[in-house]
């Protein structure tokens, strides 16, 4: 069986349509994540995909202070 047309809420569409490989839907899934991610960041609201960057921030912030106070801090030793 071979598509030819696509039909989708009364318009008549190419095949082109939905011709499309696995990479270029993971591609797009990936982006409206990023976006979900920088929107939850910006506004405040904690997601699951923003968990990850809110941690990595606040110990960047507490190594900034480390730093600034000469505070050893054991994770910076380590590294």
């Amino acid at each position: 069986m071979e598509v030819l047309k696509v039909y989708d809420d009364g318009s008549m569409l190419d095949k082109s349509v939905i011709d499309f490989d696995l990479s270029t839907l993971l591609e797009s899934f990936q982006r409206g994540v990023k976006n979900l991610t920088a929107l939850s960041l910006e506004t405040g609201i904690v997601t699951a995909t923003s968990v990850p960057h809110i941690i990595v921030n606040a110990f960047k912030n507490l190594a900034a202070i480390s730093v600034e106070t000469g505070y050893k801090l054991a994770a910076l030793e380590a590294a």
